[in-house]
């Protein structure tokens, strides 16, 4: 089956029973079902280092690394054969998420090393974002450097695996920190989905749109192809954006 695709990119964060207030969090069996469907439309599940040469490809991500994506998400995958694409936060490997607003009671916890390299060993890719979570506009040169390049050197480490790919918190990135990022060694950049043309630079930035508790499969299938919902799903990425990042974002496209 073929069908019109304007975005190939997913974001997933938790998959859980546990309801929380947040729109972060996709239930086991929405996630079931939407990989299933993914399926029966003929997509090749595919790593984001691998974009450029798989056949109709779509890409599964995960970002912060939850726990709960090992217990709910891989399972699935494994039984349908797909790979997905994993942001780990560093310092916060096997940790509560308390960089996050959530209370104490709220916080979750994120995959250890064991984890993180077991899915490696799937044939996952383990990507990063960050060492910190924090904002990398306004950081100083030297926080950002920090913050870019020990986080890859730690996975690259922990799991003996070149780290190429690189996802921004909170979607904060501006054109000035590209050459940053480039520096750092990654080339490809995972994003939200940009309402304006991108900039010009080395590497790749491969957009994508956030799955959250309330998309129904046909919203699901809205970020995917090409339709009337499709204007729709991005517009509701940007706002999510907005309101996550607790403040209107800088604007993070700004094309010469």
């Amino acid at each position: 089956m073929s069908i019109p695709v304007y975005n190939r990119g997913l974001v997933y964060h938790k998959v859980s029973e546990n309801f929380e207030w947040g729109l972060t969090t996709t239930t086991p069996q929405q996630f079931k079902a939407q990989m299933l469907a993914l399926q029966r439309l003929g997509f090749s599940f595919s790593r984001i280092k691998d974009l450029d040469s798989v056949e109709n490809p779509i890409l599964v991500t995960f970002d912060d690394g939850y726990s709960s994506v090992m217990e709910h998400a891989a399972p699935v995958l494994d039984e349908i054969g797909g790979v997905a694409t994993v942001f780990a936060i560093t310092d916060y490997v096997g940790k509560k998420n308390t960089w996050d607003y959530f209370p104490a009671a709220k916080q979750v916890t994120h995959m250890d090393w064991t984890e993180l390299r077991i899915l490696h060993e799937r044939g996952w890719e383990i990507g990063s974002h960050g060492r910190t979570h924090r904002r990398l506009i306004g950081m100083s040169p030297k926080q950002l450097k920090d913050e870019l390049r020990s986080s890859k050197q730690e996975i690259e480490e922990r799991l003996g695996k070149e780290v190429t790919t690189f996802c921004p918190p909170f979607n904060a990135w501006s054109n000035d920190l590209l050459e940053d990022i480039e520096q750092a060694g990654y080339t490809k950049i995972a994003i939200s989905y940009p309402l304006a043309k991108l900039p010009k630079w080395s590497g790749e930035f491969v957009p994508r749109l956030g799955v959250y508790l309330h998309d129904m499969l046909p919203l699901f299938i809205a970020k995917i192809k090409t339709g009337p919902l499709a204007p729709l799903e991005v517009l509701q990425q940007q706002l999510i954006n907005m309101a996550g990042n607790g403040k209107l974002l800088e604007s993070w496209v700004d094309p010469e």
